[in-house]
Formats: C-alpha cells, structure tokens, sequence
C-alpha cells in the first residue's frame, strides 16, 4: 500500500565519524564571500557544522540536510518500504512489514552517523499505491484519461503516465512494468519482468508535504502509522472515488458524446453535404497514426503492393498519396482534440472503477 516515504527526523544528531558528505558554500569569485554558507549541526565537540546542506545515500535511502526548512536546519530521509522489504517495489507491505522497514531504516541511519528515533519523525511526503491487472493495454485507456482531464506525460522513469496533480497532491496512473523496465535501464541493472503479471496499471495518491499529509490522514508522526493503517487504505480508495470515479458509468458515453458532437458541428462547417463521412474518415486516420503509426502504414502499403504485383512506381505513388492523406485528415482531429482522444469508454471506465475502488 505505502511505496515511497520521506521523513523529517526529529531531534537528529550527527556523529563526528558520520559517512554525511558536506556540500560547500558556492563562492562569489570577486568578492571571496561565501553566498549559501549556513550552519547545519554541531560536533561533540560544540563545533558549528556549516555548508550549503549534506546528504548520505545508500542503496536503501537518500539522506538530505537542508540549511533552513521551517525555519531551522533539517534531516530529511526518503526510501521505499517495498524495496527495502522485497528488493524492489512491485508488490504491497503489510503493516507488520512496514514497522519492520522503519526499524531497519532507523539502523541504517545510525549505521551511518546519524541518531535519531524513527517514531518521532514527521511524515514530509507519503506515496500510498494499487496496482491493478487490467484487461487491455495501457494506452488502450489512454482516451479515457483524457476524457477524465489528466494531464498526459512522458518522463524517462516512467514512459507515458497520466497526472492529476497540484503543489500539495499528486494522482498519478503509469504502466508499473515499463517503469520498472525504464528504471531498471537507467540504473545499468537487469530486471525480468516476466515474474510478475501483465498489463499491471500502477494507480499512486502522493501527499507531498506534512501539512497536507496531516490535513488528510489526520497525523503525521510515523509512530502513529500502525494504528491509522486502515485510515490510509481508506483515504486511498475515497480520493480515486471523489476526484477521479466520480461518475456513473452511463455519464462517461454521455461526456464523449458531447465531445463527438463538436467534432461533428466542426466537420459540418467545413463539409456540410459529407460532414460524417468526412469525420470517420479523419477519425480513422488519427486513429492510425497514433497507435500504429505512420512508418507501419507505409510498411504494409508496400508488402500489399509486392505482393498484388504492382509497379513500383504505382506502389510509390500510393505510399506518398495515402500518408499525405493520412496526414492532412489526421491534423484535422489534432486541432480539435489538442492531442486528446475522448471515444465510447464506460466499459473501461467501469472496470477501473471497480478495480481500483470497490475492491
């Protein structure tokens, strides 16, 4: 349920023998002044530590000490309770395994020279997640997030995914496979995704700060997680209801539909004698440039064309003219959609619906 967690200690110290790498101040050239030179901690010895920050990082945790956050020096810690307990973060932790993670991550800690009691820690960012095994491809579901008002991106860790985020929250919607696969590239590692099951649809709730995290949890201290386990379960499911599967499954044919009549209102203005048959024709169109793409289209044109024995110059001509075609019509739905592509959804909008919130 919880992937990634970052956490404010509380009452941190730092050893004087700690692995924490120190970042220096940036220097003015001119002037010789030290422009981000704070103080950080203090040594046994009563030393003031300065520099722009710290941090330590270790196969399990990235340790960040930030010079002025709330209005002091900070000790932030960010893992994955999956990773650490399984080695990687496809499958959920219980709430036993999750104490079990916390613990380790506080050994760790003191492992390299930082103290701190783990239970005392504020909870600054907390990634709860669902995954789910879906019944079609991942972009095959690409039209109904958009219809929901995702914002679609493409980032290098994740491949497509679908955001519906602001500074304090994040749901977000990705293929968990080609992440991992992506990630595991990124990283120079090997990862045999065949173990785990097809088509996973990875849904996360990110509360990205501890107000935000305490506003809808109702805590934030990491010694309160184990008894407000299935506060969090239940937090999860009731912001996918509230602010994405808010609808009757009936309402999603009724919203394309609005959309598909501006469309056609658009192709009446431009064609009013053949203005459906005009909008089949650049649906159709769009709809093969982007799934099957423009390369493969003139792939298959050329073997029809070997294989009906045709000239080459008259299979040329047909590449050319049917891309060009292809093309022009497809620009037509562009234009209007601005790259989203609302069809006939409620099916898949009812099965991710029940999967991710009735289950």
């Amino acid at each position: 349920m919880i992937d990634t967690m970052q956490l404010c200690l509380s009452n941190w110290e730092v050893a004087d023998n700690s692995r924490v790498t120190i970042k220096p101040s940036p220097m003015d050239y001119g002037t010789g002044e030290l422009t981000a030179d704070f103080p950080l901690w203090s040594s046994s010895k009563g030393k003031e530590i300065r520099g722009a920050g710290a941090y330590f990082n270790n196969d399990d945790l990235q340790v960040d000490v930030r010079a002025y956050v709330y209005g002091a020096p900070q000790c932030f810690v960010k893992f994955s309770i999956p990773k650490i307990h399984n080695g990687e973060n496809y499958y959920s932790v219980g709430r036993d395994g999750t104490q079990a993670v916390l613990n380790r991550v506080e050994g760790e800690l003191y492992e390299a020279g930082i103290k701190a009691d783990i239970e005392q820690a504020s909870i600054s960012r907390i990634d709860t997640f669902k995954n789910v095994i879906t019944e079609e491809p991942f972009m095959a579901y690409s039209p109904l997030f958009s219809l929901l008002k995702a914002s679609r991106r493409l980032r290098r860790d994740y491949g497509t995914s679908f955001l519906w985020s602001n500074t304090q929250q994040e749901l977000s919607i990705y293929d968990k496979l080609v992440e991992m696969e992506a990630k595991a590239k990124k990283e120079k590692k090997e990862i045999d995704i065949t173990k785990f099951p097809a088509q996973t649809m990875r849904f996360e709730y990110r509360l990205k700060n501890r107000k935000k995290v305490h506003n809808i949890l109702g805590f934030s201290k990491v010694g309160e997680l184990p008894k407000n386990w299935d506060e969090i379960k239940h937090k999860f499911i009731n912001v996918w209801e509230k602010d994405i599967f808010n609808k009757e499954v009936a309402d999603i044919n009724v919203i394309a539909s609005k959309q598909i009549i501006k469309e056609l209102l658009s192709f009446y203005e431009l064609n009013n004698r053949n203005y459906v048959a005009e909008y089949l024709k650049a649906v159709g169109a769009h709809t093969i440039e982007r799934e099957q793409g423009l390369e493969a289209l003139r792939l298959a044109i050329r073997e029809v064309e070997r294989e009906k024995n045709s000239k080459r110059t008259t299979a040329l001509n047909k590449e050319i003219r049917t891309l060009e075609k292809v093309e022009e019509y497809s620009s037509l739905i562009r234009l209007l959609r601005k790259d989203k592509e609302p069809t006939t959804l409620k099916d898949l909008y009812k099965e991710l619906q029940e999967k991710v919130c009735l289950n």
